[in-house]
Parts: structure tokens; sequence; C-alpha cells
């Protein structure tokens, strides 16, 4: 996107591409972008990648920029097994080029958990999400939003009290590591307190690799970060499917 993005905005005229490549004998991805722009002669290229590096003030002036974008971008291609590099001359445009590993795969990965397949239907599931940091929660969101399924944010424990005391839900994701009151205290208050989720299950979501479902008495399910939506489905279907309850989605049940 900052390829992309720089090109435009030095492009006044004329055009911007962009190709896409396979290299199998070094099981690499290539990008390249390329535009018909003023270009930029040898001693400018040298310093495209430096950090906080204008080619040109009088471009910075006029289109903005801190100089961070193309260091961000090498480091990121870099840090990826990749690289990045530019070709260009004065009066013809530039063309950049980035590279980033990506090995062959041999085998399919596991395929997503088909509500069918549990008598379940995503369609219309509630969800609420529990986690302080709201990348998290919108990551979560924008994986099973395209599922149908239906998702509610909580940013504490309290919080999350106060939902779950004011509309029922399907499922319930709740992070084990919160300030204040932490996962685990608000699954035990939801499950002891009365109420349309006390009976709804509850998965618990950690970055904890070395933490089992059943360490956690009151979860019925284990969600691990970074979240990988294939076990997310799993984990939401087999609470569903393994526990029946009386929750909001009227299609839950035997198909």
């Amino acid at each position: 996107m900052n390829l992309v993005g720089n090109a435009i905005k030095f492009t006044e005229a004329g055009s911007v591409g962009m190709t896409v490549g396979y290299d199998a004998a070094n099981e690499a991805l290539a990008v390249t972008v390329r535009d018909t722009g003023a270009g930029m002669d040898e001693a400018q290229c040298s310093r495209l990648f430096q950090r906080f590096s204008q080619v040109d003030a009088s471009s910075t002036r006029k289109h903005g920029g801190t100089g961070l974008g193309l260091a961000i971008c090498k480091g990121l291609s870099e840090a990826m097994g990749g690289m990045i590099a530019v070709t260009s001359r004065v009066g013809s445009g530039s063309a950049f080029t980035f590279t980033v590993s990506a090995p062959v795969v041999t085998e399919t990965p596991v395929q997503l958990v088909e509500a069918h397949e549990h008598g379940l239907n995503l369609d219309g599931l509630r969800l609420l999400v529990v986690d302080d940091n709201p990348m998290n929660r919108e990551i979560v969101s924008t994986l099973v939003g395209g599922l149908g399924v239906e998702v509610f944010e909580a940013a504490s424990g309290p919080e999350a009290l106060t939902l779950a005391h004011q509309l029922p839900f399907d499922v319930i994701l709740m992070d084990l590591r919160m300030p204040g009151m932490s996962g685990e205290e608000a699954a035990h208050a939801l499950k002891i307190q009365a109420g349309p989720n006390q009976s709804v299950p509850i998965l618990g979501f950690s970055a904890n690799s070395q933490i089992e479902v059943g360490d956690l008495i009151d979860f019925d399910g284990l969600v691990s970060k970074p979240i990988i939506l294939t076990e997310l489905i799993e984990a939401i279907a087999s609470s569903l499917f393994e526990q029946p309850h009386p929750g909001s989605m009227n299609s839950v049940g035997a198909a």
C-alpha cells in the first residue's frame, strides 16, 4: 500500500501499475510497483531506504511525508525473509520491487469446520468478545463477522458482566489476563450469578502456551493468541455441540 501510494503521489501524469509473481526456485513472492513519474538519479535512489531521509525537500513540502515509509517497507520485507530494491531513471519513472519468503505448501491446511457437521449454524450466533486490547477484539470481529456471527465487545471484566446481565449470548470469548478483574474472576462471577448467560460456554483467550483448559475451572474451552480462525471456529462449535444450552440463537440444535 505504501509503494502504490507513493507511486500515485509522485506521478502527476501517466500511469501506475503493479505486477505479482512467484519465484519457484527461491520460494519467494515478488511484487513490483511501476510508475511513469519524474524518476530519480542514482544518488537519490541510494538515500531512499534510510530513516528520515528525503530525496527532494521540495517534493516533501508539496506531498508531505516523514521519510519513514520506505525504511519501514525495507524492515518488513527483510523481516519476512525478503528484500526491497528500486530501479529508476530521471524522466522515465521508477520501479520498486520487494520479495517475501513464501515456501510452497505441500499439505492442505486444516479445513474450516463447517457448522452443519456439528448440527449448528453459525449464522446469527451471538459472540461476546472480552479483551482489554482493542486490536484483539477487532481481529476476532473481522474474522468471524464474515461467517454471519454477531459480535459484541467488552474491554474489561466489569463491562463484560454488565453486558452479560443485559443481553443473552451463545458463546463468550474471555481474555484471561486483564487489569483490574481478570478473565478467570469474570468467568467465575458469571457462573455463580443468575442471569441469561449463567450456563453459556466461556472460552478462555490467552497467549500463554502453558495454560491448558483443564487448569481453568469455569471455562469450556481455550483459544490461543495469535488467533487462528479454524481453531476459533472449532472451539465455538465444540462448546455448543458438546454443551447445548438455552441460548439466543434459534438455529442451534440438530440439523
